[in-house]
């Protein structure tokens, strides 16, 4: 059974929304060392972004109606990669 054309650029950015605002994490946390995070932190962290990613996808979905267009998509993961490198910086380390 083929995909249609629709369905494959729909599961195309929920992967980007998903994977490159945790990648961005992952980036900024390696570039510090990881210093000041436990396993709390690490753990929570990502699934936060990637809970954030799936949330703003979807509404972003419903409100374009199925009409997904590159630029608000794009405006959108600079924004949650924005946030997610702030999540990395400020949030303080968790207590096991």
């Amino acid at each position: 059974m083929p995909r249609s054309p629709g369905r494959a650029r729909t599961l195309g950015w929920l992967t980007a929304f998903l994977s490159l605002p945790v990648g961005a994490w992952l980036a900024a946390a390696q570039r510090t060392g990881f210093r000041g995070k436990n396993l709390s932190n690490l753990t929570l962290e990502p699934m936060l972004i990637a809970i954030a990613g799936a949330v703003a996808f979807v509404l972003w979905l419903l409100l374009a109606r199925g009409r997904l267009r590159p630029l608000p998509g794009i405006v959108l993961l600079i924004v949650l990669s924005i946030g997610a490198l702030a999540l990395e910086q400020f949030m303080p380390g968790l207590r096991e």
